[in-house]
Formats: structure tokens, C-alpha cells, sequence
């Protein structure tokens, strides 16, 4: 997102289908909206191929700076997912289990249930796997 980007017209969905190429050098073509704040316009997207195989993430300028300086990149690769969705783990849940992420939409996609996906059980496997990388 740009700066230039109105914040009144936006309209963030949760899966998202390209229409035309994106500036990743990925081969996109969805995206799956893991966090968005429509005032800060902070992001962390999941991109995905046409088998709709996780290709990478990317987050915002403003995410990049809340990461330890070691850590800080715009993009990171599907086996960073965990490292990712613990250092955002209070952004991430809010947001999906705001009304912008349908429930039925998140289990039909993900097979589980949103507090499946975020209970203490899988945080805690996120942590043993961050452990192995």
C-alpha cells in the first residue's frame, strides 16, 4: 500500500485473487489478508501460487520496524510463518476474528476453526517450530 492509498475506499478481504501481476517475484495469485489496520494501513499478507501454495509473506514498512533488527525484511519465506505469526500474534487474532474475516470463509479454507488456529495448543507447536529452524 502507498501512502496515496484512501483509507475510505479500501476494501480488504480476507482472500483476495490477482487480477494482474504484483511486485513480488513470486508466482502469485492469491493473497490472504492476516492482518490489516485500515488507519495505519499495517499489513501482513500470505501470498500464494495458483495451487494456492504459500509462496511467501510480506508485511508493512511500519511491521518491519516492530521486528528485532536482525529480524527486519519486508519478505519472508512459508517456513518463517510461525516466527511471523508469533511476533504478530495479538494483531493477527484481532483481526481474524474481527467481522472482516467470515467464519465459515477461514474453516472452509483452513479446515479448523479460527479458535482451532489460534488456541494455546497450536501457539505453543508454533513455538517448537520455530525451535527447529
Amino acid at each position: 500500500m502507498t501512502k496515496k492509498t484512501s483509507k475510505c475506499d479500501l476494501q480488504i478481504t480476507f482472500i483476495h485473487q490477482f487480477k494482474r501481476a504484483t511486485r513480488t517475484e513470486w508466482p502469485d495469485k492469491f493473497r490472504v489478508c492476516w492482518h490489516f489496520n485500515p488507519e495505519s494501513l499495517d499489513y501482513i499478507y500470505e501470498h500464494k501460487d495458483e495451487k494456492f501454495i504459500t509462496n511467501g509473506f510480506v508485511l508493512s514498512d511500519g511491521l518491519v520496524q516492530q521486528l528485532p533488527e536482525e529480524l527486519r525484511k519486508k519478505y519472508f519465506t512459508p517456513s518463517e510463518r510461525c516466527l511471523l505469526f508469533l511476533f504478530f500474534e495479538l494483531q493477527i487474532s484481532e483481526f481474524i476474528n474481527s467481522k472482516e474475516v467470515d467464519d465459515v470463509e477461514f474453516e472452509n479454507v483452513f479446515g479448523v476453526s479460527k479458535k482451532r488456529y489460534f488456541s494455546v495448543e497450536a501457539i505453543d507447536e508454533w513455538s517448537e517450530q520455530i525451535d527447529l529452524l
